[in-house]
């Protein structure tokens, strides 16, 4: 008997067939190890970026805090400037006023000496700010009233007045109260209400 196999001539067409597609499988492989190999490429580039950044930024950030420190150092001193400034003024404003009341007090002293009239005495002057008591004798309410219009004119005291007065045995003891204010300051106050408008006047038009 004889046996003929017909499928014996197929073999070398599929050995043929596997060998054809052999080559496309290689080509997506290289297709996939050149894909991961530019995806590992661009996340190591992008690490490096990144890196870099924060880098500069860890540089800045150290600069800042740099800065911070000295810019703190220079706040310090200039309060501390400030608070010796203030120091300064304060006892240079106290230096001022005290050269004032000397200067004051003196005048206080002149001007009450020089309008005392005759037959008036004074026993006791007490001064507390602007205010001033006048305490004395004298033999008459003339000569007292003549007084007062003295202490007046001098121009420190704008203010004058006769709080009490009692007479005994012709002895007249009286009490003034008065104000005590230098001539400049009394003026430059004129000048500063004058030039103030009153509440609820119109303004004055301007003529152009």
């Amino acid at each position: 008997m004889i046996r003929i196999n017909l499928l014996a001539p197929e073999r070398p067409a599929a050995k043929k067939k596997a060998a054809a597609a052999a080559p496309g499988v290689m080509q997506a492989y290289l297709f996939l190890a050149l894909f991961a190999g530019g995806a590992v490429l661009l996340c190591l580039v992008g690490w490096w970026l990144k890196r870099s950044e924060i880098a500069d930024l860890d540089t800045k950030i150290a600069a800042a805090r740099i800065e911070q420190q000295r810019l703190q150092s220079v706040k310090a001193q200039v309060d501390q400037l400030e608070k010796q400034r203030a120091t300064l003024k304060q006892k240079t404003d106290l230096i001022e006023k005290l050269k004032l009341q000397q200067a004051d007090a003196v005048h206080l002293l002149d001007e009450t000496s020089k309008a005392l009239p005759d037959f008036v005495w004074l026993t006791n002057l007490d001064q507390a700010g602007d205010n001033v008591k006048f305490t004395g004798e004298s033999n008459s309410l003339n000569a007292i009233a003549d007084y007062i219009s003295n202490l007046e004119k001098t121009g420190w005291f704008p203010d004058v007045n006769l709080a009490s007065s009692q007479e005994s045995s012709s002895v007249v003891t009286f009490n003034l109260a008065a104000m005590f204010k230098n001539p400049a300051v009394i003026a430059k106050e004129k000048e500063a209400a004058m030039a103030s408008p009153l509440p609820g006047a119109a303004p004055v038009p301007v003529r152009r």
